[in-house]
């Protein structure tokens, strides 16, 4: 991973991140969807834009592109498995060992951060998700419930600091 942060101005953070990674003689599927042992790499890049409106508040938007070059780290089998019913099918409806493909992954979000007190910290956020990759047969890779290519998520969490 690199990392480069940067202050625009005293109340405004960007924050811009690269990764990249790989695995020796993991267990991928080629075209036909046969599994075999080939080498795999992912990268991808994202972008944190912060805006403080307060000391305990901030508002911001985050932009991703991450490449699943070989279909293998977004469905790693422990992903996969977690994944999946107990017949061995996915969200998607396809069985587990062909429900990972080469492709990109986008996600655009909008959260913020609230801090009511010093050790607690509240985020937050609506999520746009999508996916652009297609399946050894040709068609379209859908990889969200229901077989869909996209997705919006609302989602809340929240941090402890001790």
């Amino acid at each position: 991973s690199i990392v480069l942060k940067h202050n625009i101005t005293d109340k405004t953070h960007l924050m811009m991140q690269h990764d990249h990674g790989f695995a020796n003689n993991v267990a991928t599927q080629d075209t036909g969807w046969t599994p075999y042992a080939e080498d795999a790499q992912w990268y991808g890049i994202n972008t944190h834009l912060y805006y403080d409106i307060k000391d305990n508040w901030s508002v911001g938007i985050r932009g991703e592109w991450f490449r699943d070059q070989n279909g293998f780290r977004v469905c790693s089998p422990g992903r996969v498995t977690a994944a999946t019913n107990n017949e061995g099918y996915s969200y998607a409806g396809e069985a587990s060992s062909i429900s990972c493909v080469a492709a990109s992954w986008y996600a655009f979000t909008v959260g913020m951060n609230y801090k009511p007190t010093k050790w607690l910290n509240l985020r937050p956020n609506l999520r746009y998700d999508w996916v652009d990759g297609t399946k050894p047969d040709g068609t379209r890779y859908n990889p969200f419930g229901n077989d869909k290519q996209s997705q919006f998520l609302f989602s809340t969490d929240f941090t402890i600091n001790f």
